[in-house]
């Protein structure tokens, strides 16, 4: 029996798509199990290829994780975007970009053309179909010198849907790296108001920075729904961020340098995994009134 007559539209993405077989063939599984709802593709990603084989088996919705931190870009001629890049030719990493961004040395076009050649990329891949939804690799879709190159590729592709991980549980749960998501959380609610002016389409709620790795259990998942349900008058679209599978072999993986970090290796993603399996949380789901949807449901 639901606590609520009010239905919550759950979405439930799993990043890093084609980053290793392993995290691959967990996200196919869940999907098949109907524990997931879509994935997104890292494009740079060392089974990027295969994976996007696999979901065109299931009908897996797959959306593009923009990658502009980690490993090899995709752009071969790096000098048309020398500024995202090193002098090993890699991209700048997680706070490096960041870093260059502050200091002016980034140059949108250089943006704007990654972007480009990353959902070409996803064509060919996927024999010219277009992604479910855009998100980005470590959020760097909302960083506000990056999210207006975002919405204008997204609208040049006709891509209507994108991910605002404006988690409003941020100040509820203590957590790892706390001032860093705080300001992903304050950047998604500034590009909120670009993704409007060019008309992208995004769940209201998100669900994802607070539950990562050990932290994504039962009871912290309840406390999320819990605080979605205080203030609930309507039906609402939510996004769950999760980052589920089998972890890495530690020489196969990676963005294009087939050095798979310690994230991917980590038993946290066999941890998700088994949670996102479980009876358990399909009956917490039943006790909030959670029914799964996709991102083209929005519409």
């Amino acid at each position: 029996m639901s606590l609520s007559n009010k239905i919550k539209y759950l979405i439930i993405n799993a990043d890093d798509f084609g980053y290793c077989s392993n995290r691959d063939s967990a996200i196919i599984d869940l999907f098949k199990q109907q524990s997931i709802c879509s994935t997104s593709l890292l494009v740079n990603g060392s089974s990027a290829y295969q994976a996007c084989l696999a979901a065109k088996l299931c009908n897996l919705p797959v959306g593009i994780h923009l990658n502009l931190t980690e490993g090899r870009p995709v752009t071969d001629d790096l000098f048309k975007i020398r500024s995202l890049v090193n002098t090993q030719g890699l991209m700048h990493g997680k706070y490096g970009l960041r870093r260059e961004l502050e200091q002016g040395t980034i140059r949108r076009e250089h943006v704007q053309h990654e972007i480009q050649m990353q959902i070409n990329r996803y064509k060919e891949f996927t024999g010219g179909k277009l992604p479910s939804h855009i998100d980005g690799h470590q959020h760097i879709h909302v960083h506000p010198l990056i999210v207006e190159s975002v919405a204008r590729v997204a609208k040049q592709y006709h891509i209507d849907y994108i991910r605002v991980p404006n988690d409003q549980t941020i100040d509820s749960f203590e957590m790892g790296q706390q001032s860093f998501y705080r300001e992903i959380v304050q950047e998604a609610r500034m590009a909120m108001n670009v993704f409007d002016r060019h008309s992208l389409i995004y769940p209201k709620y998100f669900l994802g920075i607070t539950l990562m790795g050990k932290e994504f259990t039962l009871e912290n998942i309840e406390r999320c729904l819990q605080m979605l349900e205080k203030n609930q008058t309507e039906n609402i679209y939510v996004e769950l961020m999760c980052h589920p599978g089998h972890p890495c072999d530690r020489f196969l993986g990676g963005c294009g340098t087939n050095t798979p970090d310690e994230f991917s290796q980590s038993d946290d993603r066999e941890h998700e995994y088994r949670l996102l399996s479980s009876r358990q949380l399909k009956v917490l789901f039943e006790k909030y009134n959670v029914q799964l949807c996709s991102y083209a449901s929005m519409c």
